[in-house]
């Protein structure tokens, strides 16, 4: 993904390929709001204020930019795991058990990849949030749009985790991910709508 100019990433996104699809669009959403923060933190720093508290806010979207980025690549690869599991052979019965274990393992790891997404989300938002407060005021719609992308990133996240948890015969497992992509999309709501309330605010 990382070597592809945006016309071409939009170009696979429009194509007939079931990849790249809606878990690496929200991973990207993602590394789009954490690109906007690191902009966000630069400006205020040079602008003046508690340089040591934008120092951090840059570092945390800065290390998120480039993980979610990789992620995109990562929800494109752990979706075509599962297509390979599927089409494994199937004519005996221990080919069948090997097939069926595979698909499981799959679909374990193409829930895991957005979950991660999601959390790193999260994140940016706690970022959006800190910054929507503090942050320069001539980039203070940057911080929102920041924010939107980063919501956006968690619940389409959060849908991929979603549908591939319907597969998953681990019930330990699907309640344990089903839990924590629940508390991800509560804690980005509350984000949201903090950051937001405080831009809007500042926009007054």
């Amino acid at each position: 993904m990382k070597e592809l100019s945006l016309g071409q990433f939009l170009d696979r996104l429009a194509s007939s390929d079931p990849t790249p699809g809606g878990g690496t669009a929200s991973a990207v959403a993602g590394a789009l709001a954490a690109g906007l923060l690191v902009m966000v933190s630069k400006l205020s720093a040079r602008k003046g204020g508690d340089n040591a508290a934008f120092q951090r806010t840059l570092a945390a979207a800065e290390e998120q930019r480039g993980a979610l980025l990789d992620l995109a690549a990562k929800d494109a690869e752990a979706f075509d795991g599962v297509m390979r599991a599927m089409r494994l052979p199937k004519g005996t019965t221990e080919e069948k058990q090997r097939r069926l274990a595979v698909i499981q393992d799959a679909l374990i790891q193409a829930a895991n990849v957005p979950l991660d997404v999601a959390s790193r989300a999260v994140s940016l938002l706690e970022v959006a949030s800190s910054l929507a407060g503090t942050g320069n005021p001539n980039a203070i719609s940057d911080v929102g749009v920041a924010a939107l992308l980063a919501h956006a990133s968690v619940h389409g996240a959060l849908l991929n985790v979603r549908i591939n948890l319907q597969a998953i015969k681990d019930a330990s497992y699907r309640t344990q991910t089903a839990e924590s992509a629940r508390a991800a999309g509560l804690r980005a709501d509350v984000l949201r709508d903090e950051a937001l309330a405080a831009v809007n605010t500042r926009l007054e």
